[in-house]
């Protein structure tokens, strides 16, 4: 079934009632739309333009979960320490066990009100997605290691340091190369 499924709950975006689904026979599936500004995931996570769609078809064992969803997070640069938001991208494959007793992880089952909560998984998926080193722009000069200064909106205007002269010959390599 192509029809799309309602999510009514603003305050919680990723907690779906999926209960409706369970009593539908194996095949069946609904797509879920998230267009959202802001979602707390978790204490720890906050992204911003949530969008995307996830499919859920019930299976014998519960409901087979399979869609893209996009979000951005607010971000450090490691290299010029400038806020920014980082996109992140994430596909989700997924098994959500009913009923739950079944299930060998407690965040893959269905839970018997039928409310499924995402959010442990999307989290999980997010923070995997998010770079260890996240740097605003490929060509981001960073920080002077000098002055301190952001070498993206200005120059430094102080003078070179004096070379130990046994590691003289190395600032050669630097400049011929």
């Amino acid at each position: 079934m192509l029809g799309g499924g309602v999510n009514l709950n603003s305050r919680h975006p990723l907690r779906l009632n999926v209960g409706f689904l369970l009593h539908e026979n194996v095949g069946y599936s609904r797509k879920f739309e998230f267009d959202y500004p802001a979602v707390q995931v978790a204490d720890d996570l906050d992204i911003t333009t949530l969008t995307g769609s996830l499919r859920l078809t019930r299976t014998g064992q519960g409901l087979y979960a399979d869609g893209r969803l996009q979000a951005a997070t607010a971000v450090e640069c490691v290299r010029c320490l400038t806020p920014f938001q980082q996109p992140l991208h994430i596909q989700i494959s997924e098994l959500f066990v009913y009923p739950p007793d079944l299930a060998a992880d407690p965040l893959l089952a269905v839970p018997e009100t039928g409310l499924l909560d995402l959010s442990p998984i999307v989290r999980e998926y997010l923070l995997l997605d998010l770079p260890l080193q996240p740097v605003c722009r490929p060509e981001c000069l960073g920080l002077c290691p000098e002055c301190g200064n952001n070498r993206n909106e200005a120059l430094c205007q102080h003078p070179e340091l004096d070379i130990d002269p046994r590691l003289a010959s190395l600032k050669n390599l630097l400049t011929n190369s």
